[in-house]
């Protein structure tokens, strides 16, 4: 299939995710949001630091962009396994669709995956009607084998989207490791239908379209829409509205 660039924005989850993130930015950002779907580029969803959940759900109230905030202690994942829910529990009261999360590498690296496990579990028992993204940190992992082995456990937990990367501390996406996990949610298909969001250095169109074709050569034609395949992105869609 041969994609537009309109039809690529609308995998997109728009990112602002700045130290220097203010109300004002953000507001600036959301109307930025919408003036793109206003000239034929929606893009799939927002994503922001959770303290900005509910002003992202208000300004989008009346649009088709869906809100998604980062929680959990983002981008490492330390803390207190109470306080990280209740960031995400906050995030959730104020109306967000979906959330992203980071998997414990900590534990991952220790070999204690029941441990690994059971705090997805506990993530996804807050929000059962809303979508859980669990980024791996692929570019830290960095093995096929352990890309693969925190994929299964991400998928074990409950997430609902398997996500390369948190494009902070470590390389984002490579079309590898989105082809390991593609492969494991290829297994699972019989089971239930895992999503899969592409994070970090996808800024071009012919970036996208490398990642849709090892996509759908592993997962098919239906998972070829927004439901379940996502690409994190800051600067894709103005670079596809200006190319």
């Amino acid at each position: 299939m041969t994609w537009t660039k309109k039809q690529i924005c609308s995998f997109v989850d728009l990112t602002s995710l700045n130290s220097y993130d203010s109300l004002k930015s953000v507001k600036t950002f959301l109307a930025d949001a919408l003036d793109f779907e206003k000239k034929g580029f929606p893009v799939a969803a927002v994503c922001l630091f959770p303290n900005f959940s509910a002003v992202a759900v208000n300004e989008l109230k009346n649009s088709s962009i869906k809100t998604a905030v980062v929680a959990g202690n983002f981008p490492n994942a330390q803390g207190f396994l109470s306080t990280k829910l209740n960031e995400c529990e906050l995030a959730l009261e104020a109306g967000v669709d979906e959330i992203d999360i980071v998997i414990n590498l900590g534990e991952f690296d220790t070999g204690d995956y029941d441990h690994v496990v059971d705090e997805i579990r506990a993530f996804k028992g807050l929000m059962p009607e809303k979508s859980l993204k669990v980024i791996l940190e692929t570019g830290y992992l960095k093995t096929p084998e352990r890309i693969r082995l925190a994929s299964e456990l991400a998928i074990k937990g409950g997430a609902d989207f398997i996500k390369t990367s948190t494009g902070k501390e470590f390389p984002g996406a490579t079309l590898e490791a989105v082809e390991v996990m593609a492969e494991v949610i290829a297994e699972h298909k019989s089971e239930r239908k895992v999503g899969l969001k592409i994070s970090g250095g996808v800024r071009t169109y012919e970036d996208a379209l490398a990642y849709f074709e090892i996509v759908e050569k592993h997962l098919g034609k239906d998972y070829m829409t927004p439901d379940y395949l996502r690409i994190g992105a800051s600067s894709l869609v103005r670079n596809l509205m200006n190319d």
